[in-house]
């Protein structure tokens, strides 16, 4: 009888546990950078990030293009991009280019609050300039 118990006792708190994992992981929560331990990180640091931008993105055939786009956008905690908007566009089929550029780019390190992996948003403003 007593190993009924201690098994039913076991059993609880692994069911518990598990709901109490799920509903962290799971969290529809997204937390700006001022609200997370560890900022979300690319991998191999934010130069490398601007690089592999600049490498994927071609910039549109306009005569004179110039100005900024905005994208906003959630790092997983996957370290995935997902949400991604492009909030501010300068047309001539920008927005669906630096899309695409992004999609070429490998994961992020997510961010990290209180030791958790955490969904993290944010925005970037991305300056096309004409080529001299």
């Amino acid at each position: 009888m007593q190993q009924m118990k201690n098994f039913l006792l076991l059993l609880i708190l692994i069911i518990s546990s598990n709901i109490y994992s799920q509903e962290i992981q799971t969290t529809g929560k997204v937390f700006s950078n001022s609200e997370v331990d560890e900022k979300a990180v690319y991998k191999d640091g934010v130069e490398k990030f601007y690089k592999c931008i600049a490498k994927n993105f071609k910039v549109p055939e306009e005569e004179g293009i110039n100005g900024i786009i905005i994208v906003e956008y959630i790092i997983e905690i996957d370290g995935s991009i997902s949400n991604f908007n492009v909030i501010q566009d300068i047309g001539f089929g920008s927005a669906e280019e630096i899309t695409r550029a992004f999609k070429k780019c490998p994961n992020w390190k997510s961010g990290k609050k209180d030791g958790q992996n955490v969904r993290t948003s944010y925005r970037l403003p991305i300056t096309i300039m004409p080529a001299n």
